[in-house]
């Protein structure tokens, strides 16, 4: 790997902790439903550096968030989505990039990520009840995914000419 894809790569991460970190003290909707501004990052890094990157950025993202707040079941969540969310991510864009645009990528990889997230919530409270709050989560999974694929889509055209100077 090049120093210039190291360098982005860790800025890349920078950002996302930040906005990870920030997007944590707003208050909440309901519980879990949030706009999942730091996987701008993970998608940006996907697009412009590779899945490899994308992987590395949401990794470092989620275990340095969880050194800043200590909480280990927001540890769990956030791995078990943001794994399942890239993977889905990687998958679409890699196999599937001219058929679908970033938001409906983006949006694929939030409803993933929801999933990941209520499978650990199911099986830490033991209670398979639980999965009826998939259905608000995706939705609102689906509708802020879409945001951040619009945002990344205009990470990618802007920043994506100063990298591959």
């Amino acid at each position: 790997m090049s120093l210039r894809r190291v360098i982005v790569t860790g800025l890349l991460t920078a950002l996302a902790l930040v906005f990870n970190i920030v997007e944590g003290t707003m208050p909440l909707p309901l519980p879990g439903i949030k706009l999942g501004a730091a996987n701008v990052f993970s998608l940006v890094a996907l697009v412009l550096l590779g899945v490899r990157e994308a992987f590395a950025v949401t990794l470092l993202r989620v275990c340095l968030a969880w050194l800043v707040t200590g909480n280990w079941f927001a540890f769990l969540c956030s791995m078990a989505g943001g794994l399942l969310a890239t993977c889905t991510m990687a998958i679409l864009y890699t196999k599937f990039g001219k058929d679908f645009s970033l938001p409906w990528i983006s949006a694929a990889g939030a409803c993933a990520f929801n999933a990941g997230q209520i499978a650990v919530v199911a099986y830490v409270v033991g209670d398979r009840r639980i999965l009826v709050y998939a259905i608000p989560l995706f939705i609102a999974g689906a509708l802020a995914g879409w945001a951040v694929g619009v945002l990344a889509s205009m990470l990618c055209a802007r920043v994506g000419k100063i990298i591959t100077k």
